[in-house]
Parts: C-alpha cells; sequence; structure tokens
C-alpha cells in the first residue's frame, strides 16, 4: 500500500466514524414537539399524594388515590370501576420437580418498602422527572433504529433464549419463571437483562430485571414489567406495598447464595 492508498483508507475510516457520531448524535436528541410531549406527560404522571415514601436508593414514590394512578387517564380507561374483592376463580398451578437449594436464596419483591406502607385506597407511583422521561424517549428511539440493525451473528450481541414451540393447536394462559439476577458492568449505550416475555403477534407483556444507563441513568439493577414501551399507561397497580421499578441489591456474578425472585404473568 502507498501513501495514497493509506490516506485515502483514512478518509474513508474518518468519514465513516464521523457519520455513525452524527446518527448517534440525532438519536440523543429531542425535537420541540417531543419536548412539549415530555413535558405534558410529567404533569399527568405527577399528582398530588396523600404520602411519599423514599426508598434506601433514593428513589420517592407517592401513594396516589387508586383511581387517579396514571392508567386511569387513558380513554379506554377513564370511568373504570376496580372491585378489589374480586379475585381470580383459580391461580396457575407452579408445577416443578425441582428441589430446594442451599445456594439459592428466595426473595420477595411484593414488599420492598421494609415497614412502610401506601395507605389503604392508594397505590405507590414513582415521582418521576423531566430527565427520567427524556432518557425514556432517548432510549426509545436508539433502540428502535439498533434494534433493526441487529445481526445476530454480529459478536457485541449476545443472547441466550429459551421458547416455547409455535402450535396454534396450543393455548397459553400464562408462564412464570425464577429469574436469578447480577449486577453486570454495561458502558455506553449497552443494557443486559433477564426477563420473561409473552407474545401473541405484535402484542406482547415482558417482566424481569435490567441494567441499562441510557434509560435509568445508572449502573443498578432494576426490576422491570411493561409492554411495547416503558412509561406507557397500560398497567393498573393494585397493591399498596409493591413497585415495578425497584432498585435490587449487588450481586456479581459467582456469589453464593444465588439470589433469584419469582415472576409469574397469567390472565383471569
Amino acid at each position: 500500500m502507498d501513501i495514497r492508498e493509506f490516506f485515502m483508507l483514512l478518509a474513508i475510516m474518518l468519514c465513516t466514524l464521523l457519520c455513525y457520531c452524527k446518527s448517534e448524535e440525532q438519536l440523543m436528541q429531542l425535537s420541540r414537539d417531543e419536548e412539549l410531549e415530555i413535558e405534558n406527560r410529567l404533569e399527568r404522571l405527577n399528582k398530588s399524594s396523600v404520602k411519599s415514601i423514599k426508598t434506601q436508593n433514593g428513589d420517592t414514590y407517592d401513594c396516589i388515590d387508586f383511581y387517579k394512578q396514571p392508567a386511569f387517564d387513558h380513554h379506554l380507561l377513564k370511568n373504570h370501576i376496580y372491585d378489589s374483592q374480586i379475585k381470580p376463580s383459580s391461580r396457575p398451578k407452579v408445577m416443578t420437580n425441582e428441589k430446594s437449594r442451599n445456594d439459592v436464596e428466595q426473595i420477595s419483591i411484593n414488599n420492598m418498602f421494609n415497614n412502610e406502607t401506601c395507605p389503604s385506597g392508594t397505590v405507590p407511583i414513582r415521582r418521576y422527572t423531566k430527565e427520567d422521561l427524556i432518557r425514556a424517549k432517548l432510549f426509545t428511539k436508539s433502540y428502535s433504529a439498533r434494534i433493526r440493525s441487529i445481526n445476530l451473528e454480529n459478536a457485541s450481541f449476545h443472547h441466550a433464549i429459551v421458547r416455547t414451540k409455535f402450535d396454534p393447536s396450543k393455548k397459553y394462559n400464562g408462564g412464570w419463571t425464577n429469574a436469578s439476577f447480577y449486577t453486570l458492568d454495561v458502558i455506553g449505550l449497552q443494557y443486559t437483562s433477564g426477563r420473561m416475555k409473552l407474545q401473541n403477534g405484535v402484542d406482547s407483556i415482558q417482566a424481569g430485571w435490567t441494567i441499562n444507563p441510557t434509560l435509568y441513568g445508572d449502573s443498578k439493577t432494576h426490576v422491570f414489567a411493561f409492554f411495547q414501551i416503558l412509561y406507557i399507561y397500560g398497567f393498573v397497580l393494585t397493591s399498596p406495598r409493591a413497585i415495578a421499578d425497584y432498585i435490587l441489591d449487588e450481586r456479581h456474578p459467582g456469589t453464593v447464595p444465588v439470589r433469584e425472585f419469582q415472576i409469574t404473568i397469567y390472565r383471569f
């Protein structure tokens, strides 16, 4: 390679790098309409509360009247009546041959406020900041762009999946899994998660844990549940003590006992 070819190759590499940086920069910017949308959403999310609870991680949860939670802002749920006394006629039977193991510690994510709880008739809603919603919007934009270009043969994309076989004759009403969780190192636009996903065509619901600095602004392990996009108004919270985006304690690979929690999603 002579000097002319070398400089030509260098120019092409620099041009490619600049184009890549520019595309990433564009993904991380919001339009004026998107900013207005975020401001309106922030107003709808943060409502007057009867009590506030601060977790040891610094997050604040406001105890909101059950019918004033964000889910009921959706036009399909307005004027909806929920009877807390109605219970499912039957719960899914969990069948397993696994015996209890000394190296596994089960934790509950149904009471993450220690000894505190919201008053009866209210539910805990995380107090969001404008920065939270901006990160959510930017993550959605960057994730959508990256997911279209994912190549499963790419060495930078690692996945392990266990799935059911497609069979139109079978009907699934739900599923469950024990999810072990870890605090892993991720940087930049990287993220990692362990989750269970139920999907029917384009409709899906997911739950599990994730480490996502772009979305949360930290490198902690968060419990999450969502369908399509995070912070959508579709979830109706019914418990005064359970929260869907709690931060789990640090847990590094190789630590014994392994800590895990059970995820159950079912229809009734």
